[in-house]
């Protein structure tokens, strides 16, 4: 038995303007015509049934995803008071999933990544579930190809490669976003792989790995395998639990941790820059979306949600135009916009235009 868990909770704070505590990025059609979350349903619908399909958001969120999503049950929505990252709401669902002595496989899956062909991404899942059924090492994790030095993303160092099929292996040690001399240096030794963030596991796998490296947690979610309301209870455990990755908390310090190289193509979509490198440039260099009237300009990314953008003798800036907002900024820093997010909520009335 196999369920899907849609991590729904990030706010997208680096496709800001565009992307808004209401609206995030996982709701938006970056890329194509349907929203990233749309497409991970769809995704997901290759295979599974809505009833077995999981989407973890907070609770602000349930009416635009719902809304997204009319396929989604009505228990289907895990409901998180406040976000705490990754393993709180990853453990929620593995003890939802054991519920009625139940132990499925667990597919989880961000919500606003990009991967392109279904069909080869359920073939790497089809590797993942063979190596999820040995007893050394039932947690997987995906790894992506590395095409170039990337300092966004963490990283993991393959060990022995496994019987279950092509591109399986062992993971020797996971490594945090490197500096680029670091990764670069990854790229060139190979072994190595991008921590997509994408994971399969039984239920009662991950609930034993939590207990021995997040007792506190492992604690707080046990209940939820036998209690009759566990409505009620989500909402206590969210209040009480700590903010801690999955990647942090658990699987770097676990030993039962496998990879399987991802056959499918790939973004995290973690920034404009990777939007852009997924739009085709026109001559200069430049991606443009909206109404964009340009001249003499080379190497930008121009969105323009309302509104008209219009440039002439720049190079390599980001601007987005949005009904209430506008964003310029140098191609090279876009992972510094939090600190406009910050500056945003420091601002009297800032917080309007989050």
């Amino acid at each position: 038995m196999l369920e899907g868990v849609i991590l729904a909770g990030g706010r997208g704070e680096r496709f800001w303007p565009l992307s808004r505590r209401r609206r995030p990025k996982q709701l938006l059609a970056l890329i194509g015509e349907e929203s990233l979350l749309a497409a991970t349903w769809r995704r997901m619908r290759a295979r599974l049934e809505p009833a077995a399909i999981r989407v973890v958001a907070g609770e602000d969120l349930q009416a635009p995803i719902t809304a997204e999503l009319p396929e989604l049950t009505p228990g289907g929505f895990i409901g998180e008071p406040v976000g705490r990252n990754t393993a709180p709401a990853i453990a929620v669902a593995a003890a939802l999933g054991r519920r009625g002595g139940r132990d499925p496989l667990q597919l989880v899956v961000p919500a606003d990544h990009w991967i392109p062909d279904p069909a080869a991404f359920w073939e790497s899942v089809h590797i993942a579930e063979q190596v999820a059924a040995a007893a050394d090492r039932p947690l997987v994790t995906f790894g992506v190809p590395i095409t170039r030095p990337e300092t966004g993303y963490g990283y993991i160092e393959r060990g022995a490669p496994r019987a279950e099929g092509p591109g399986a292996y062992g993971v020797a040690r996971f490594h945090e976003k490197p500096q680029r001399e670091q990764a670069q240096a990854y790229r060139d030794a190979g072994g190595y792989y991008w921590n997509s963030g994408i994971f399969l596991w039984r239920a009662s796998a991950i609930l034993e790995e939590l207990e021995r490296h997040l007792p506190a947690l492992s604690r707080l979610v046990t209940p939820l395998t036998s209690t009759p309301d566990p409505g009620t209870l989500i909402g206590e455990i969210f209040a009480a639990a700590p903010s801690e990755s999955i990647d942090w908390g658990v699987l770097e310090h676990s030993a039962r941790v496998a990879v399987v190289e991802a056959g499918f193509e790939w973004s995290d979509l973690g920034s404009w820059p990777s939007w852009g490198e997924r739009m085709a440039p026109d001559g200069d260099g430049n991606v443009a979306r909206g109404a964009v009237v340009s001249r003499d300009t080379q190497g930008c990314l121009l969105y323009a949600e309302q509104g008209l953008i219009a440039t002439l003798g720049v190079r390599d800036l980001v601007v987005v135009r949005t009904g209430d907002a506008t964003l310029v900024i140098d191609r090279e820093r876009c992972q510094d916009i939090r600190q406009i997010i910050a500056a945003l909520r420091e601002l009297e009335g800032g917080e309007t235009h989050l």
